[in-house]
This record gives C-alpha cells, sequence and structure tokens, in this order.
C-alpha cells in the first residue's frame, strides 16, 4: 500500500511516520520518501490502521490510488 503524507518535509518527519508505523505493525517493510512525500508499507494490517496512526502523530495522511 502506498500512503501520501503531504506535510512529511525532513528527516525528523519521517522518523516520527516510521515511529508511528511500526507501533501498528511491528515487522511492517517500510519504504519512506521524503521529496515524494509518499510512505510504502507491506503488512497485511489494513491502510487505514496506518493513516490513523500517522494522523495521530500529527501528519496528515491518505491512502494513494
Amino acid at each position: 500500500m502506498e500512503l501520501q503524507v503531504p506535510n512529511m518535509t525532513c528527516g525528523h518527519c519521517s522518523g516520527v511516520i516510521a515511529r508511528a508505523v511500526k507501533d501498528v505493525d511491528a515487522q511492517p517493510r517500510v519504504d519512506i520518501d521524503i521529496a515524494a512525500r509518499t510512505v510504502q508499507i507491506e503488512s497485511t494490517r489494513p491502510a487505514n490502521d496506518f493513516v490513523s496512526a500517522i494522523r495521530e502523530a500529527g501528519y496528515s495522511a491518505s491512502v494513494r490510488a
């Protein structure tokens, strides 16, 4: 799944988002692209779980179609 995080602008942001993702699933494969402002996650958990966790961490997030 790919999530769009438009207000992710730096390494600190990506670190906070990575921790939020790992709070949902401790073993996902995560690829964060700060320039594209996207987060790719390979997990069996639903995308909405990750969207909610990222939003709770203070960032907007949506599933990228």
